[in-house]
């Protein structure tokens, strides 16, 4: 009996495609899944790497730092952590074939950028009291800027002041040259009147010895003048550059007090061309001086030879002594020794210098002078040579938004330690260091106490300028110095510069409370200014200082350790702040270093899986994965 097989035949082909298609699909799927299950192996293995921070950076500063030495570490720590996942691969049917690194990322790397970025993601969480916003940065920022700026012209003028000084004092040797002469020139006339010829020549070449001096005296004065006159243009150029950085008012009261500066070079041109004569008046005189001289030896002669004989005969007769050096007085009578119009116009430089060593406190001694008292400073010194800071090279980034920069400060107050924390190190001032950068804590502790000096006087400045009743009490002062008959503009030049050194004697006084532990107010006012103008000239004389009283509110010690980072570089700071974290680790563990520790890393893994359903003489086939994990 003879059968058809068309539809076995039919349903064997179309089962056999529908088998294809389902054998297909779960291979596709299958290999779907191998590639999920791969990235998830990989990603959570990478995760067991990363949670291998290092423990003492995250308890003392809260910071995720993966500690690493070669590069194959890393792939086989990696390797490590992914293997359980290849065993257990299942129906997936893996195994690793290779692991390469194609990146690592160094805390130390981009300027320090990372680590800061650790620092704003771990600070967000915290709450902070009177943190200012974004206008209350960026007036912060102006008031700093405007205090830095003032007191760098501060500085300049004052050191204009003492370029001043110098040629009032220039002036007076000038002055007490011819005082000299005048007076060997009065004492050869007494000699001639004494008929003492001996006498008459000693006092006429003393004069000349004197005059000599003269030239000198008048080079010297004109180098001085050429000397302030050359810095007062720069310090103005300087002034013009910084406008835009000062407030507008401050502006005009600054360019109001220091105009003095302008009138008494341009009022010197007069008095210094009268000087620059003098030479030639005294050369004149020269010849006139020797032909005194040689008529005094022509009397003496004459007397030394008087015929003796003749005397005998008659006892009158004898050398006519009134008439003989009445001859050598009327050549003499003839010298007239110059005398200035100008006088110098410091008449009390007691107070002067005193107001000068108070200015020189700032460049020696001035640490002594604010420490409180029976507080001695740390003697630590700190080994630098494999900090990051040594090998930080800059690279052009943008510097952080001034609301980061705050976050950032107030980090380095919660964790770092200073002169006034109680916690004993052998590197104590880590905030001075994030600041100054020196190799010891009294280097830092010095540079941190001249940067707020230089901060605390610019502001005080400021005050003072608008203080109409200091201003006044500063000329008055002013006017004792150079008495009754200074010339005006040297009047103004000495008050501007007594305004400086009060401001710099007030700012003494801040630091000296801020390192006792007190509050001081950024902006000063008549309630919260300590400092009168008597205790100025006696901090001067004495080199005592006494801190002042705290007033309500105010800012403390490490506010204004805050305030200098923030007017700092923050990739610096980033860097030193790397060091300081590297020198306290390295007392438990010596060969920490942050170079070595790990931010960001991307490994490749390349891994061989089996066909489920085809293959043919090669069932494996490669699989690559890329993973990457950050802090």
């Amino acid at each position: 009996m003879q059968r058809s097989g068309q539809i076995t035949v039919f349903l064997s082909l179309a089962l056999l495609c529908i088998f294809s298609l389902m054998c297909g699909l779960l291979e596709s799927a299958r290999t779907a899944g191998a590639r999920c299950y791969l990235k998830l192996a990989a990603d959570s293995a990478m995760d067991s790497v990363f949670s291998e921070y290092h423990m003492e950076a995250w308890n003392q500063y809260r910071l995720f730092l993966l500690e690493s030495g070669e590069e194959e570490a890393l792939q086989t720590a990696w390797k490590e952590y992914l293997a359980p996942y290849m065993d257990t691969s299942g129906w997936y049917s893996m195994e690793l074939n290779s692991a390469d690194t194609i990146q690592r990322v160094f805390i130390t790397d981009d300027g320090g950028e990372h680590l800061n970025q650790e620092i704003l993601d771990y600070m967000k969480f915290g709450i902070f009291e009177d943190m200012p916003d974004a206008k209350g940065a960026i007036d912060l920022l102006k008031n700093l800027k405007e205090a830095s700026s003032v007191g760098k012209l501060t500085e300049s003028f004052s050191g204009h002041t003492r370029e001043a000084v110098r040629l009032e004092r220039a002036l007076e040797d000038i002055n007490d040259s011819l005082k000299k002469q005048k007076d060997h020139w009065k004492k050869a006339v007494e000699r001639l009147n004494d008929y003492d010829g001996g006498g008459f020549q000693k006092e006429a070449e003393t004069l000349e010895q004197e005059m000599k001096r003269i030239p000198s005296l008048v080079k010297t004065y004109g180098r001085v003048a050429d000397q302030l006159k050359t810095s007062l243009a720069e310090t103005n150029k300087k002034k013009a550059a910084l406008k835009n950085e000062i407030s507008q008012k401050v502006y005009q009261e600054l360019c109001e007090d220091t105009s003095s500066y302008e009138a008494y070079v341009n009022q010197d041109g007069v008095r210094r061309r009268e000087i620059e004569g003098l030479p030639d008046k005294l050369e004149q005189l020269k010849p006139v001086i020797n032909q005194a001289k040689e008529r005094a030896d022509e009397v003496e002669e004459i007397i030394d030879h008087w015929d003796d004989s003749d005397s005998e005969e008659d006892d009158d007769d004898e050398p006519d002594y009134e008439q003989l050096w009445g001859s050598v007085k009327d050549i003499w009578n003839r010298i007239e020794i110059p005398a200035l119009s100008y006088s110098n116009g410091v008449k009390d430089p007691e107070k002067q210098r005193i107001l000068e060593k108070v200015e020189n406190f700032a460049q020696k001694g001035l640490l002594s002078l604010v420490l409180p008292e029976g507080c001695e400073e740390s003697k630590g010194m700190i080994r630098g040579d494999s900090f990051p800071s040594a090998s930080m090279k800059k690279d052009g980034r943008s510097p952080s938004n001034l609301l980061d920069r705050i976050i950032f400060e107030e980090y380095c107050s919660r964790f770092l330690t200073s002169f006034l924390s109680e916690e004993e190190k052998d590197i104590k001032y880590e905030m001075e260091y994030m600041v100054s950068g020196k190799k010891s804590d009294e280097d830092n502790l010095k540079q941190v106490v001249t940067d707020l000096i230089g901060i605390r006087e610019g502001m005080n400045l400021i005050h003072i300028l608008s203080d109409s009743q200091k201003r006044e009490e500063a000329k008055a002062l002013a006017g004792v110095i150079t008495g009754v008959t200074g010339i005006a503009p040297l009047t103004g030049v000495v008050a501007f510069f007594i305004m400086g050194v009060w401001a710099l004697g007030e700012s003494i006084v801040d630091v000296k409370m801020l390192l006792e532990g007190k509050k001081v107010v950024l902006v000063k006012s008549k309630d919260t200014w300590n400092l009168t103008l008597s205790s100025l000239l006696e901090l001067g004389s004495k080199g005592l200082v006494s801190g002042g009283k705290e007033g309500g509110g105010g800012i403390d010690y490490t506010g204004y350790l805050k305030l200098l980072l923030f007017l700092g570089e923050q990739q610096l700071q980033n860097y030193r702040l790397m060091d300081v974290i590297q020198w306290n680790i390295c007392r438990k563990q010596g060969d920490f270093r942050m170079e070595n520790c790990i931010y960001q890393a991307e490994i490749k893994g390349s891994v061989k899986s089996k066909h489920l359903f085809f293959g043919g003489r090669d069932p494996l086939y490669p699989v690559d994965v890329r993973t990457e994990k950050a802090y």
